[in-house]
């Protein structure tokens, strides 16, 4: 099925997302380029049509998710987020943070490596929202590391601790506090997604760097571009809300949440990406 009937449908079944889609057309090019090549000349050059048709086939797939096509896909992971939040009401949880933020540089969140996965979408994705998202645990886990290094309490909340229960001594219990996957929500750019690079020059030969056989060799993946909003929403237990004495504050954490954004979510945050911004 293709991408562009995925898009005309906001909840496409399972057997028509995007990934599936890429991996189809990978495999069908794999077959169809393998067959007429022998040697290992035939090998380098298969390696560059796949490279080659990696790209093009990018440039479609960040055609297709451009602003105007996406407004489906973005209302309906708005109305999923919304439900999950009336779900977790409803088993006694309230939610303490919800706020957007706004990507400044290329997000890469939950990177593959391109040798092996040629064609597999470079980030976390939702087959059946058909839309990049953040992992909550992923969010829960960066908040949690900041928390650490700042030597906050909600260190302690923000990770599993043990019971004090007299029947339950020993067990874990899991923090009173829910992250949910982040949904982008809006896009200001020209697409949802972009075509990024990594340029490696060198191959190991016997787990060395041969400088002689050096070659730049681009590799493109998908990237979710600069200008786009996720929505990030925290939840907690209204049972633990009912014991909570103000402190670490809530102010704290929301701050903490903000640092987190700003220093870099995903992947290759050292060169930079993954950087946010509050948005309104």
């Amino acid at each position: 099925m293709a991408v562009k009937s995925c898009l005309e449908k906001a909840l496409p079944a399972t057997d028509m997302n995007v990934s599936s889609y890429l991996k189809c057309r990978f495999l069908k090019k794999v077959t169809e380029e393998l067959s007429p090549r022998r040697g290992s000349r035939a090998v380098e050059e298969l390696s560059r049509q796949l490279n080659q048709f990696r790209y093009d086939i990018s440039k479609e797939v960040v055609d297709l998710y451009s602003r105007s096509n996406v407004a489906s896909l973005l209302s309906a992971a708005k109305k999923h987020v919304d439900e999950s939040v009336r779900a977790l009401a409803e088993l006694g949880y309230q939610t303490v943070v919800d706020g957007v933020y706004l990507t400044l540089s290329p997000l890469a969140i939950g990177l593959r490596n391109p040798y092996t996965e040629p064609l597999e979408i470079a980030f976390s994705w939702d087959p059946y929202m058909n839309l990049p998202y953040i992992p909550g645990s992923s969010l829960k886990g960066t908040v949690a590391s900041l928390a650490y290094l700042k030597k906050s309490e909600w260190y302690r909340l923000l990770s599993p601790s043990q019971s004090s229960s007299a029947t339950r001594q020993g067990e874990q219990q899991a923090s009173p506090l829910v992250f949910l996957d982040a949904y982008p929500v809006e896009v200001f750019g020209d697409s949802l997604l972009s075509v990024d690079i990594i340029n490696p020059h060198y191959r190991e030969v016997d787990r060395r760097i041969s400088e002689p056989e050096s070659s730049p060799t681009p590799l493109r993946f998908l990237v979710v571009s600069r200008g786009v909003a996720f929505r990030i929403v925290v939840c907690t237990a209204r049972r633990w809300l009912l014991s909570y004495k103000g402190e670490p504050s809530l102010e704290e954490l929301k701050e903490l949440i903000g640092r987190a954004f700003s220093r870099g979510i995903g992947a290759k945050t050292s060169l930079g990406y993954g950087r946010f911004k509050p948005g309104h």
